[in-house]
């Protein structure tokens, strides 16, 4: 009888549960529409990796043209030429300083940078990087180092060398590390072969450590556009259950696409057919999915060019090949209004070259906890560039709504671009973005990199600590290409099991440690 009482008692619980489930507006549905079919993994060695880097050649193609906008291109250029052409304004008003300490620098050591793994010197450097267990896994064109937490290099390969492809250079990397599986993950692209196989490449460790062997998919993504299309600026994402995948198309553009691939697919080596949705906004950024968080759907959100708007869509059934659908677009309310930045001047010192701050969209994956989604972009405010931030609440009730915004900045006379984003389930977040305040003069004024907390309440204005400045800065090109993203990740502790509720973040972004010279930098930020 006890027994039987409790299985009612479970019954009633569900019963309820389900009740108070928010409807889904089913109006909004999308379908898929086509898919992907893709053979088992290859497993790859570290000493075929290294075999293979030992007598590559790189292709090619190792200065990526402009930043591919997702409008009209002489549109793009007007609209950025005359967010340029703003009154120059000397100085902004200073918030004030936050009423607690801030997070402080434990460590930082150098990244990539732009000639490592020998398959040329590669510009921008598109830098993304994240923290396991014990490594610190970055990637950039056309590199793949893995470092200690104190930052011994422990391997470089390229690109090519991780994937085992050598016909087209390959780019755009992503790198995140999940958490609750212990695995790394790393997506690249490469340059088209002709006009109907493009080659894109996902790597999925087959333990915790980066060093070791991995799994290996490479598939051609250009059915996704039809013949001659573009497969660019790929994002990657975590759910629960699945790997998100989105990617801008191009030739001409046709909006964004999405696909998603089931963990216990991929973590296994094994063959998978997934379902692609396309002509979604641009350019559509998937989330990092908090291991604690439950929400059965996962987010994305876009910011699309210069339009003061916010779009997100969910998808329902992640991992489920022939179930997933996609809910949207749900336009954000509670927006302010924004616009393309200007580009980012430098110290009088660099020859009046300028670095570009791209457009407003969102430039790598944001954070999902929940009833919560945390993104930011580079916006303008006058003269000046600078990242805001949201926190975006209303999820769970299908009703996205704008919660916390503001905008940050190094100093009152700051250009500030390139920011990312990650927050723990507590609801503690780190902004990382790239400084210039020319004011300054050189070298205080060079190039730098910037973080930012909300330990003393959310940040806004004047906020957080610069975590280091440029030794140079670029003197050529106007505006200079400037890496198309940066990255945030969370320390998951020393434990067998997983907690990001450590209070360590892990920034990379771009340095310029000489003369028209790239690197990136790690630091450790612990509150």
């Amino acid at each position: 009888m006890k027994k039987f009482a409790f299985v009612a008692a479970l019954s009633v619980c569900a019963v309820s549960l389900i009740s108070l489930a928010p409807a889904q507006d089913m109006s909004k549905k999308i379908l898929p529409t086509m898919r992907f079919n893709v053979k088992a993994a290859v497993e790859r060695t570290p000493e075929q990796m290294d075999a293979f880097d030992a007598t590559f050649v790189s292709p090619g193609q190792v200065r990526e043209a402009a930043v591919r906008p997702t409008m009209d291109e002489a549109q793009y250029a007007a609209m950025k030429h005359a967010a340029d052409l703003a009154p120059r304004m000397a100085s902004r008003p200073d918030a004030l300083p936050a009423t607690s300490p801030l997070a402080a620098i434990s460590t930082k050591f150098a990244g990539a940078s732009e000639c490592d793994a020998g398959s040329g010197c590669w510009i921008p450097p598109d830098v993304a990087g994240s923290i396991g267990k014990s490594q610190f896994v970055s990637t950039s064109n056309d590199v793949f180092e893995v470092r200690s937490k104190g930052g011994t290099l422990l391997s470089t390969k390229s690109l090519n060398g991780l994937f085992g492809y050598s016909t087209q250079s390959m780019f755009d990397p992503r790198v995140q590390y999940d958490e609750e599986f212990q695995r790394w993950i790393v997506t690249a692209d490469a340059f088209p072969e002709n006009s109907s196989v493009q080659i894109f490449g996902l790597a999925v460790s087959k333990t915790s450590s980066a060093t070791g062997s991995w799994y290996i998919y490479l598939f051609n993504v250009t059915g996704i556009g039809g013949a001659g299309s573009f497969f660019d600026y790929p994002m990657l994402g975590i759910s629960q259950d699945a790997l998100l995948v989105t990617a801008n198309i191009f030739s001409p553009f046709q909006g964004s696409s999405l696909f998603s691939i089931a963990k216990a697919r991929v973590y296994n080596g094994f063959g998978f057919s997934v379902p692609v949705f396309t002509g979604l906004q641009a350019t559509l950024e998937p989330a990092h999915q908090l291991l604690t968080d439950q929400n059965p759907y996962s987010w994305l959100a876009a910011a699309p060019g210069n339009s003061s708007v916010i779009d997100m869509y969910y998808e329902g059934f992640a991992a489920n090949a022939f179930s997933a659908f996609i809910g949207g677009p749900f336009s954000v309310s509670g927006v302010p209004g924004f616009s393309f930045p200007p580009s980012a001047p430098q110290p009088s010192a660099c020859g009046g070259a300028t670095l570009d701050t791209l457009d407003n969209r969102f430039q790598n994956a944001g954070t999902q906890n929940g009833d919560l989604y945390y993104q930011v972009h580079t916006v303008a405010n006058g003269s000046f560039a600078e990242p805001r931030y949201y926190i975006i609440s209303g999820l769970l009730s299908f009703a996205p709504a704008v919660a916390v915004w503001h905008d940050v900045f190094a100093n009152g006379s700051s250009w500030d671009f390139n920011p990312s984003v990650a927050s723990d389930p507590a609801g503690h977040f780190g902004l990382n973005w790239s400084t210039t305040t020319p004011a300054a003069g050189f070298p205080n004024g060079n190039p730098g990199m910037h973080f930012a907390d909300n330990n003393g309440g959310n940040p806004s204005g004047t906020s957080g600590i610069n975590v280091l400045t440029s030794a140079s800065c670029y003197t050529s090109g106007s505006p200079q290409r400037w890496g198309d993203y940066s990255q945030v990740s969370i320390d998951p502790g020393p434990g067998s099991v997983s907690n990001t509720n450590t209070k360590i973040f892990w920034p990379v972004n771009e340095t310029v440690p000489s003369v028209n010279f790239w690197s990136t930098e790690i630091a450790k930020i612990i509150w």
